[in-house]
This record gives structure tokens, C-alpha cells and sequence, in this order.
């Protein structure tokens, strides 16, 4: 019986623990759902003395909770902690810049102080961002798919911590490109465009057919059984004007005086699309983006009507730069190419 009275005993004092370890732990969500109910009033100065009182016990204590479980999580010293201690410390700073908004008296009653949390969200920030793109790294080594999911996981988290950051698009890149055994790279433009006959190749020449390590084909292998589709598609091109600009002004030396006309011969040319990754089995794009390349040609020479000799070495430079033909579309289009081609090579074709 005394054995029976003792187990029962042990196993309250553990729910009891454990249920301590819970409220130590517990998310502010709630908290901060009830603050945003009182805010309206609270900023109309008509909170009664027991909703005040609610709403300030309310606030320092979703605000000790956090500062709490950060002090916990720090003194664990475990590599993954960053990412729950940057959107703790951020419910911090949300949940005081909603209160800096209320009437001065009322957050005198609150006892309300306001924190400079800044250098600790970068600081959370920047330790989360370098778990997630290690453990990424770590995690694509050994391409599974529980592996994937949990570094989709991890890239969805770095979206909201930073969503500006430069390793959202690599690493979604991987994600994509990783899994795949064999990958066919084309472009697709719709013949209306009229872009220059060997404009696909000179935007798809490489040196080495690989992307990450992953070789991929431009012309289409029969044997082989494409897993992944990269299809730059150029959706619209655009041909400017040949325009020539000019600018009249005076220039002297002494009593020498020289009219000089500056012009300037401007004509472009741009592409706009989308570079997608098509799932070929599916068809499912998984991947896409956007691009916008131009190329511009520019010429300055100038014409004067006067003496030369008046005229600054600057002018006397564009006085020899005499107007010359403008480039062809083709030429231009040759030139967005060329840019695409390194666009590719510098953004996708990584190791």
C-alpha cells in the first residue's frame, strides 16, 4: 500500500514539474491576443482602472515570459536556439511599439519603459541566419526526403527572419536543383519576337554544362529521362527609338568665341521574362524568376560654330567624335545575350 501511496505521489510531483516547465515555456501568443483587444480603448484613454490593471499585468508579464525563455535557451547553448530567441526578442520590441503609441498617462500608470532592442534583434538575427544556411548545408549532403522538407522547413524560417536575405535564393535554389539526376536547360521564345537566329546560343554557351555540380543538357537526350526543366522564358522584347539629343552652350578664350552643339546618339534595346524550374514529371513549376536585361548603345560627339580655338580640350575631343551609324536590333539583341548568358552563369551555374 505505502509502495502504491508513493508512486502516486511521484507521479503528481512529476505533472506538477512538468506542468511548471510548460507555463516557464509557454508562447506570449495569448498574451498579446488579449492586449490587441484592449488597445482601442486604451488609446481612447476609456480603459476602466481593472481592464488598466489587466492590461499591464498583461504586458510585463508576456514580456518577463520572454525574457525568460531567452535566458533559458541562451544558457542551453544549443546551436539551434537563435531562431526562437530572434522572434522572441521581436515579440518584445512589437509588443513595446504598440504600447509607445498609447497616451502618455497611460503608460505612466503601466509603468511602461521603452527598450532599445535593435543590436540584439541583428545580433539574434545574423546567429539565426548562419544555423539555418550550416544545418541547410549539412542537410542537402545526404539528399533524402525527410532531409528536404526539413531544410524547406528552415528556408520558410529565414523568408520571415529575413526576407532580404542573399541565401533565401540559393538555397531555394538547391532545394530544386539537388534532387535532380538529369536536367535539360532551354529557351523558349515565341517566334513573333524575332530575336536573332543564334541569340539561344549565344545565351546558353557554357564552358561547363553543370549546375551545382549537376550536369545538365541544352540539346535534349532521348535516352535520357529528365527529371528537372530550366526554361528561360522571354515573354517580351522591347526596341527604343534612335534618338539624337542636343545641348547649345557658349565657350570663350579671350575675345575668341566658339558655339558649341553637344549631341548625344542613344538607342536600346530589353528583354523581360522569367527563368522557371518545371517539375517535368508534373509539369509543376518550382521555381521562377524574373528578369529584365537591356543593352544600350551611347555616342557623344559635338559640332561648333565659331573659332576652335576657344573651345576646352574636352570639346576639342568630341569635336573629333564625329556622328556615326546606329547599331542594328540584331546587334543590340546579340549584346542581351551575351548579358543573359552571364546572368545565368553568375546567379544559377554555381558549384
Amino acid at each position: 500500500m505505502k509502495i502504491v501511496k508513493l508512486f502516486v505521489l511521484c507521479l503528481m510531483l512529476s505533472l506538477c514539474c512538468n506542468m511548471f516547465a510548460q507555463t516557464n515555456c509557454v508562447s506570449t501568443v495569448e498574451y498579446d491576443k488579449t492586449i490587441d483587444k484592449l488597445m482601442p480603448k486604451a488609446k481612447k484613454n476609456k480603459l476602466s482602472e481593472k481592464q488598466l490593471l489587466s492590461l499591464t499585468n498583461l504586458y510585463h508579464e508576456a514580456n518577463q515570459n520572454d525574457h525568460q525563455r531567452i535566458m533559458e535557451l541562451k544558457k542551453s547553448g544549443q546551436p539551434d536556439i537563435w531562431i526562437e530567441i530572434y522572434h522572441r526578442i521581436n515579440s518584445i520590441n512589437n509588443r513595446q511599439n504598440k504600447i509607445k503609441t498609447l497616451p502618455d498617462n497611460v503608460k505612466s500608470a503601466m509603468n511602461f519603459k521603452m527598450l532599445d532592442l535593435d543590436a540584439e534583434i541583428e545580433n539574434s538575427k545574423g546567429k539565426a541566419e548562419l544555423y539555418i544556411c550550416a544545418k541547410s548545408k549539412l542537410l542537402l549532403k545526404d539528399i533524402n526526403e525527410d532531409n528536404l522538407k526539413e531544410v524547406e522547413s528552415l528556408v520558410n524560417q529565414l523568408a520571415k527572419i529575413n526576407p532580404q536575405s542573399a541565401n533565401l535564393d540559393d538555397l531555394r535554389l538547391k532545394l530544386v536543383i539537388l534532387p535532380s539526376k538529369y536536367i535539360l536547360f532551354r529557351i523558349a521564345t515565341p517566334t513573333e519576337l524575332h530575336l536573332p537566329g543564334n541569340f539561344a546560343q549565344l545565351a546558353l554557351q557554357f564552358d561547363d554544362n553543370t549546375i551545382f555540380g549537376i550536369p545538365f543538357d541544352i540539346v535534349p537526350d532521348e535516352n535520357k529521362e529528365y527529371d528537372l526543366m530550366i526554361c528561360v522564358m522571354i515573354e517580351e522584347k522591347y526596341v527604343s527609338p534612335e534618338r539624337v539629343t542636343t545641348a547649345t552652350f557658349e565657350e570663350t578664350n579671350g575675345d575668341k568665341v566658339a558655339i558649341v552643339t553637344d549631341k548625344t546618339q542613344t538607342k536600346s534595346v530589353s528583354i523581360i521574362g522569367q527563368i522557371e524550374f518545371i517539375n517535368v514529371k508534373n509539369e509543376r513549376i518550382l521555381l521562377s524568376t524574373p528578369f529584365d536585361i537591356t543593352s544600350t548603345f551611347v555616342h557623344h560627339y559635338a559640332e561648333i560654330d565659331g573659332d576652335s580655338t576657344a573651345c576646352s580640350e574636352h570639346t576639342i575631343e568630341l569635336i573629333k567624335m564625329q556622328q556615326v551609324d546606329f547599331p542594328s536590333d540584331d546587334a543590340l539583341f546579340k549584346d542581351v545575350a551575351r548579358k543573359l548568358n552571364h546572368v545565368i552563369k553568375t546567379h544559377y551555374q554555381k558549384k
